[in-house]
């Protein structure tokens, strides 16, 4: 039997890079959750970029990232002068990774895709460090593919990393966070909601605020047929304030603790971010997934796609129109009806994501 080495025996030292938006960071802030669960003794540091929402992210996570002065991508400034402004940002923030990299020493870095993972993927190099990338997508994002040129560990999400082929990624799947599924009636108490928690159907939507207005306003039409006249349609992030529109329509401020929506979810309507489709997937919560298609690369279509194929899920875009929006959500209610949602919350599947993760990146451990 191979004697460990001294530096094999140190605890565990993991650098986890994600910024600019939720899709990146909460996989990061689960996996790194869940290595502080299961491995207490590895220390875990944080580096994101300086956009307002990411800080906010980590802030209601509970964790202190360390900050790099990027808030975008240098391809996709307004104009010349945005363009060489974060061209600057992006040297500055390789010498301070550089500099994250050479005072902590870490064993390996995973950084979570967008232009972030650059300077990152740079200082690792630089100092030797291993790094490998998830992608949160089952389409490849432009730093994923710019990773699998220099030759680094891709672990993919989903069983697709388009166009990457096959031998260039490992399907790892999406760290998700680990929910404790509140009662019905204790979700409904604890978003602040009015009166009695429904008994009849009770459907989600998560569709953010990109390009969704024309998604509310027709599920809010829908909320008026006969058809729904017992469901109820709650609306996230949508609102300064809890308002209901209608009867059985509520439209909600920004939910943090999305435990609670979950509670009260039997069906959800949700754009196709990575994270969310994992989320529904583990909870085992039938979606209508709507896909953003003005997305980078198109990469919720292709989310979509990977969901719908593998769980019970369906897609329906804008162009379907509503008479097919109807009818998704009626089919929808009847695959409710033919499983139940996941007992116990995510743990299950959500760790076995995690522990799949952490073989990866530490196979001795």
């Amino acid at each position: 039997m191979r004697t460990m080495t001294a530096q094999e025996r140190r605890p565990k030292r993991l650098i986890l890079a994600a910024g600019g938006t939720g899709g990146h960071i909460w996989p990061a802030l689960s996996f790194g959750a869940w290595i502080n669960k299961k491995h207490p003794e590895c220390d875990v540091r944080y580096i994101c970029g300086s956009r307002p929402l990411e800080r906010e992210i980590y802030a209601a996570a509970g964790a202190e990232p360390s900050v790099l002065p990027l808030d975008g991508s240098p391809l996709a400034g307004r104009g010349p002068a945005q363009k060489a402004a974060r061209l600057r940002a992006l040297s500055t923030s390789y010498g301070m990774a550089s500099s994250l990299v050479r005072d902590f020493a870490p064993d390996a870095a995973l950084v979570f895709g967008g232009y972030l993972s650059l300077p990152v993927i740079a200082a690792c190099r630089r100092a030797g460090v291993r790094c490998a990338l998830h992608e949160q997508n089952a389409r490849a994002g432009k730093a994923t593919r710019l990773a699998a040129k220099l030759g680094m560990e891709i672990y993919s999400g989903w069983s697709e990393c388009d166009p990457l082929p096959k031998k260039k990624f490992i399907r790892a799947g999406v760290p998700v966070r680990d929910f404790a599924l509140p009662a019905r009636g204790e979700a409904w108490i604890n978003l602040g909601l009015d009166g009695e928690a429904p008994d009849g159907p009770v459907v989600v939507a998560m569709t953010g605020s990109l390009g969704s207005r024309s998604v509310k306003d027709e599920l809010c039409r829908a909320a008026q047929e006969e058809a729904f006249a017992r469901w109820t349609f709650l609306f996230a992030a949508v609102s300064e304030k809890i308002e209901s529109p209608s009867p059985n329509v509520r439209l909600l401020p920004k939910v943090w603790d999305a435990a609670q929506l979950y509670g009260l979810a039997d069906m959800l309507v949700t754009r196709a971010g990575g994270s969310t489709l994992t989320e529904a997937a583990v909870l085992g919560i039938p979606a209508l997934v709507v896909p953003w298609m003005k997305a980078a690369d198109n990469h919720q279509y292709f989310n979509a796609l990977a969901f719908a194929g593998e769980n019970d899920g369906m897609i329906w875009t804008e162009d379907d129109g509503y008479e097919a929006l109807v009818s998704a959500l009626i089919k929808l209610k009847g695959i409710h009806d033919g499983k139940k949602k996941i007992a116990g919350g995510s743990g299950g599947r959500g760790g076995a994501i995690c522990e799949n993760l952490w073989s990866l990146l530490f196979p001795a451990f």
